[in-house]
């Protein structure tokens, strides 16, 4: 059992013993959503790459441009409830597996892979960060 991550086209796919906390902002678990802000500033950066930015895509673009990590780390610890509630997801993950979910793919950087290791860091969360691939039903790290 750990605390894990996959995103929303996979949610479908897990098993129904699974706990799936949906991440963005709107879906009931606003306190660990990247804040309004921060989602406009790396929306605004993803429009301002260019092919030859050096960056793979967009996203990975925009991650760097708004310093995303360290802001978002900065909004996670300061706020009391989002620690609460990240406090509260890795306490259930020691009896089953908890999946944070967004839209992200696994191979672009996402805020629920920095809620993971910030699980891991302030709560001793047992985490399994390796995408999920699915074979017969049950997640299977790859």
């Amino acid at each position: 059992m750990a605390l894990r991550q996959t995103y929303l086209s996979k949610v479908k796919e897990l098993p129904p013993d699974a706990e799936v906390v949906l991440v963005m902002r709107g879906r009931g678990n606003d306190e660990l959503a990247p804040s309004a802000q921060l989602f406009r500033d790396f929306t605004a950066a993803k429009k301002r790459f260019t092919p030859d930015s050096g960056y793979a895509s967009p996203i990975h673009y925009a991650w760097e441009e708004c310093d995303y990590e360290r802001r978002f780390r900065a909004q996670i610890l300061g706020d009391s409830r989002a620690l609460a509630r990240l406090r509260e997801l890795s306490a259930q993950a020691k009896d089953r597996d908890v999946f944070l979910v967004c839209y992200e793919g696994d191979d672009k950087p996402c805020h629920r892979k920095l809620l993971l290791a910030m699980a891991q860091e302030e709560f001793g969360a047992v985490v399994d960060p390796t995408p999920v691939r699915l074979s017969g039903g049950r997640p299977t790290p790859r």
